[in-house]
Formats: structure tokens, sequence, C-alpha cells
């Protein structure tokens, strides 16, 4: 935007800010830009809203697991499950607790069903509470992709429009050109200021989300190890 506003020097001494071309441009600039700002919004709201998020959850699943580790093997949970209500982890754990319980060893169940069936349940609620995590991070990658392609209709229609002033006007001055072109390059750099941010923020969540998967499977293992140990009888 900046450099837009620099190189903007139309006719004699009239500097164009950036503000004013933008309230001047015709009505499809407009709404290229009004799309592009209602998807950086929204981009920036989910960026900011997954951040808290995995934040929270990733201090709780460190506090719920460093509290785990110290009780007695075998111990109930529960308790300390519930004195962390956003760690995935303590989610998971009331999972695999809730699949012992259903399924205890006097009901002639063997260890190793006891200990298959508690992992299953465990592993579905690990996938459901990592999509709960992914909500709204899809929209990301949807904006990142298509945001530069949006800024360059934005720009084909400023370039289009110069070159139309031209043969109206029967002149290639800096004049009849420049609006055209600077209305273009606005578009092509709010395309890039709504893609950017939005594709960062994706591989970032992404790195995060694929480090909590992991986190649960292998604290699945370590739960049913220390409730259990090995599945053979």
């Amino acid at each position: 935007m900046v450099i837009g506003a620099l190189i903007l020097q139309v006719g004699t001494g009239l500097r164009a800010s950036v503000p004013a071309l933008v309230a001047s441009s015709g009505p499809f600039a407009k709404v290229i830009l009004l799309v592009l700002l209602a998807v950086s919004v929204y981009s920036w709201a989910v960026i900011v809203n997954r951040l808290r998020l995995f934040r929270r959850v990733a201090r709780e699943d460190q506090a719920f697991l460093n509290a785990f580790r110290v009780v007695p093997i075998g111990a109930d949970v529960r308790l300390i499950a519930d004195q962390h209500p956003t760690s995935l982890l303590a989610r998971v754990a009331r999972a695999g607790q809730r699949s012992l319980e259903q399924h205890p060893v006097d009901a002639g169940v063997t260890p190793a069903m006891r200990y298959e069936v508690a992992q299953r349940a465990m592993d579905r609620s690990a996938n459901e509470e990592t999509a709960n995590l992914e909500r709204h991070v899809g929209f990301l990658a949807t904006a990142g992709s298509v945001s530069p392609f949006i800024g360059l209709m934005g720009t084909v229609w400023g370039v289009m429009s110069s070159f139309l002033n031209i043969g109206v006007q029967s002149s290639a001055s800096l004049v009849v050109v420049a609006p055209g072109i600077a209305e273009a390059l606005i578009a092509t750099v709010a395309g890039l200021a709504a893609a950017i941010p939005a594709v960062v923020a994706y591989n970032h969540f992404t790195t995060r989300l694929r480090e909590f998967a992991n986190l649960t499977s292998a604290f699945a293992s370590e739960y049913l190890d220390r409730r259990m140990g090995s599945r053979t009888p």
C-alpha cells in the first residue's frame, strides 16, 4: 500500500492517495476490494481464535500429563481429568476409562480384548477432539489459494480500464493510464495481503494439529500400559 501511494503521481503536481483512489475506483474494483477485506477479516479472526485455543489446549495438556504421571498406576484419572476441562489428553483418558469400565475382566473379556477395545475408544475420541480443533482451519487454505486470483481479477480489470481510456481519449499519457494501473496494483496488493497471512497460519496450524495427533496417540499407549500393563494375559 505504501509503495503504491508513493508511485501514484498523476498530472501536474497532483498526488493521489490510496484511500482517494479506492474511493474513486469503479464499482467492480470496489466489490473486489470488499470481498478481499471480508476474507482477510475472517482469516484473522480464525487465526487469533485458533492461536488462543491451541495455546490453551497445549498448556492444559502439559498440566494434565504432569499430574497423570504422578498418580499411582491403575488409579482413577477422572478427578484429574475434571480439573483440566480443556485438555485434549484428559478427554481421551476419560474415553479410555469409560471403555475399561464397560468391559470388566469378570464379564468374560480377556485383557487383550479390553486393551484393544479401549485403544479404539481412545482413538475415536482423539479423532473427534482433533476435528474440533481443526474447525475453520480449512478456510485459511481456501483464502490463501483464492485471494491472489481475486486480486488478479481486479488487476486485469484495472489494466483493461486503462486501455479503454487510451482508446476513448486517444492518448497514452500518464494522466490517462495511471489511474487504471494504480487501481490494478491496489487489487494485487490486497489479494496478496489476504493470502500471505492465511497461508502462513494454515501451515503453522497443520503442524500443530499433527503434533496434537501424535501426542494423543502416544498418550493412549501410555495410559493403557499404566492401567493394564501388557495387552497379553
